[in-house]
């Protein structure tokens, strides 16, 4: 099913690796639903993410989903899949912040309201290498209307230096972000006493996300420091959305302390060049908030608008918080486990090379 839809599928050690969500040992749930037909086949699936989120030493968990996938034959069966994840207790909110042009329809009826207020419907990106990407529109142009063709001509626009993980950036307070220490501890605890409502970066989560048996390239983890005081930092990874895709570093989390003005622009400066030194045709931010892109700064202007309808929608329980603070970005979302990196047959091509 995840193949019919030209989606990563996940390997055993991949849904394992999901399983062992250090939030479900205080929130356990399913890791979804689905719905089989009269001939006991699987005709629906639905995945979902526990997340823990925090208002200051308040703990409070989200749900978003991931991975709905419908046969053809079952049109109307997501309908199921929602009221199920909407049923489960001990959750403030149920959310997905990327619903396609197709799927953002439905959410409406469930309850769902676009959020963030103005944003919901915003992805924003950086054409690097404008040549590949519009060598790529006139190849999605010309399969089209061909999906067979189209599954037929292989990878295509694989830069052979995206395996390269040694370029470096020399940009004043930006250093690789290796390990979740006491640093990072610090700045994550700094940016939790900030009071707003923030999805948990607590270092042993982040160890869990890197940790994805089936990511092939690791995640450029990016930190942002000033007098020895880690202020901000930068997740991302590099993704091809189907094979005639060009590649593309999605940006998984952009976050600073509210008072470190020039962190954010310091680590876009910082991902456009490892980008650029990687081979990918742009970068993308496919979450953002009122708050983040006022952070952003000059590069809000100069980057393009992508998407156009509403992704990111919300559905709050009725004792729920006010969420207006919540700034979400890609992190909040399913992004991370959702991406289709470049493939491993591309990997051992490049080392027989």
């Amino acid at each position: 099913m995840w193949e019919s839809v030209w989606w990563p599928t996940r390997s055993a050690a991949g849904w394992a690796w999901l399983e062992g969500n250090p939030v479900l040992k205080d929130r356990p749930m399913p890791q979804g639903w689905v719905y089989e037909g009269e001939d006991g086949g699987i005709r629906v699936v639905l995945g979902t993410i526990a997340q823990r989120f925090w208002r200051g030493d308040e703990a409070l968990y989200g749900l978003t989903g991931h991975s709905l996938v419908v046969s053809p034959d079952m049109r109307g069966a997501s309908r199921h899949m929602i009221k199920r994840i909407l049923a489960q207790p001990g959750f403030f909110a149920c959310y997905t912040l990327n619903a396609n042009v197709l799927s953002h329809k439905i959410y409406g009826r469930f309850g769902f309201a676009p959020y963030p207020t103005g944003t919901a419907s915003i992805k924003l990106s950086w054409v690097i290498d404008p040549l590949t990407c519009l060598a790529a529109s006139a190849l999605r142009h010309a399969l089209d209307p061909h999906p067979k063709l189209a599954r037929s001509v292989g990878e295509r626009l694989m830069p052979a230096r995206m395996w390269d993980e040694k370029p470096a950036v020399n940009i004043a307070g930006i250093a690789p972000l290796d390990h979740f220490d006491v640093a990072y501890d610090r700045f994550w605890q700094a940016l939790k006493g900030e009071g707003r409502l923030i999805a948990d970066r607590s270092p042993e989560i982040q160890r869990w996300r890197v940790s994805d048996p089936d990511q092939n390239l690791r995640p450029l983890m990016l930190s942002f420091s000033r007098d020895g005081r880690m202020l901000g930092y930068a997740c991302a990874m590099f993704a091809k959305e189907n094979p005639i895709e060009p590649l593309v570093l999605e940006i998984i989390d952009l976050v600073a302390l509210e008072d470190a003005t020039d962190a954010i622009p310091g680590l876009m400066k910082a991902l456009l060049q490892m980008a650029r030194q990687r081979g990918a045709a742009k970068v993308r931010l496919s979450m953002v908030s009122p708050y983040l892109l006022k952070q952003l700064g000059s590069y809000t202007d100069k980057a393009r608008h992508e998407g156009g309808w509403p992704h990111a929608h919300v559905h709050m329980t009725a004792d729920a918080p006010a969420i207006e603070d919540w700034s979400p970005t890609p992190y909040d979302g399913d992004l991370f486990m959702s991406l289709r990196t470049p493939p491993r047959l591309a990997i051992k091509a490049h080392a027989a090379e």
